[in-house]
This record gives structure tokens, sequence and C-alpha cells, in this order.
């Protein structure tokens, strides 16, 4: 097995990470192989061990390097100069949307992807749960500290988060030319209804 330079040891990982995720919205975890991945990287198979034990170890990669950009914008939003209301529409906002027009986490939370890495990488998945929910937790009580959300069990605020985010599971059922009216209102309502709290 031939010996990698540390420059090519990170250009290797950065195509598997880059053309793993493509192929991975393409065909899905479960549709998706080993051979496709190391065909479309021009890689050995040996060469993929060398980085990852398993195509879910790569997905799971993938999936905490999303989670990181989307991490850094939303903290870029907490920075900004708003009203406790312009900020709640926009962390609801940016919250369903960092999902909606990701293909890649929708593909997590919309198939079975999210049960499969479950099953196959439990402990990583149980530390990504809990690290999830902690970042919700540590935005909502720092919306909280500033005076943007209501002193609340920060826990009741990311479960009303969460539940917002489920509604995108319901598109066609709701129709897909008024579902844009409809959350935007359900998020409307929400933000009032905190802010009204709050006063």
């Amino acid at each position: 097995m031939p010996k990698f330079t540390d420059n090519e040891k990170e250009h290797i990982k950065q195509d598997l990470l880059t053309k793993g995720r493509n192929i991975f919205i393409k065909y899905g975890l479960a549709k998706t192989s080993i051979d496709e991945i190391i065909r479309e990287c021009g890689i050995a198979k040996g060469t993929f061990y060398k980085f990852f034990n398993s195509k879910e170890e790569l997905y799971y990669e993938i999936l905490i390097n999303e989670v990181e950009i989307r991490e850094e914008v939303l903290n870029e939003l907490f920075r900004k100069n708003l009203t406790s209301k312009e900020l709640l529409h926009s962390f609801f906002h940016f919250s369903f949307d960092s999902v909606e027009k990701n293909p890649f986490l929708q593909q997590v939370f919309q198939n079975d992807e999210h049960d499969r890495l479950l099953r196959k990488l439990p402990a990583q998945m149980s530390e990504f749960n809990q690290m999830n929910a902690m970042r919700g937790i540590e935005a909502v009580s720092f919306l909280m500290e500033q005076g943007t959300m209501p002193k609340n069990d920060p826990r009741v605020i990311v479960g009303i988060m969460q539940a917002v985010m489920t509604l995108r599971l319901h598109k066609s059922e709701i129709g897909d030319d008024i579902f844009p009216i409809v959350k935007d209102k359900i998020i409307e309502f929400v933000v009032e209804g905190l802010l009204k709290e709050k006063n």
C-alpha cells in the first residue's frame, strides 16, 4: 500500500468528504457502496480504509461538518444587532431553512439514515444527539440571558423549535403551493407567543 504525504492525505480525505457527500445525496446511505465512492475518488479500497472503517463513518463525518457550518452561520446571526422579534424570526427561519435547503441534512432526517447510523454507530450518534441538544439549549439560554426570550426551561423552547422543524415532513400533505405561507404563519405565531410571554 502506498505511503502518502500529509498533503496527499488531506487531499484524499477532502475528496472522500466532497464526493462522498454528492454520492450520498444522489443514492442515500443504504444504496451507496464503498466501491462507488472509491471509483468516484479514483482510489483503492485499501486507501479508503486508511481513512474510514465504513461508509457510515464517512457519512457521519460529513454530517458533523454540515452541522459545524450551520453553527458558524448561526453564531454570525447572534452577533447582528437585531431586535428581539427580528432575531427570533431569523433564528426560526434559519433553523428551518438550513435543513430545507440542504439536501444532505434533508436526507439524514427524512429517510431512515438517522436510524441506520444509530444502529451502525451507536456511540457516535448518541454523542451527536447529545451535542445537538446541548447546542440548541446553549443557543436558547444565550437568547434568554440577552432578554430576547422569556425565562423558561430552554428544553421547552428547543422542543418547540423541533416541532416547527417537523412541519417540513408534512409539506406534501399541506400542499406545496401554500406550504411557505403556512410555515411563515406558524413561525410568526410562535415568535409572537414567545414575545408576549416575555412581556
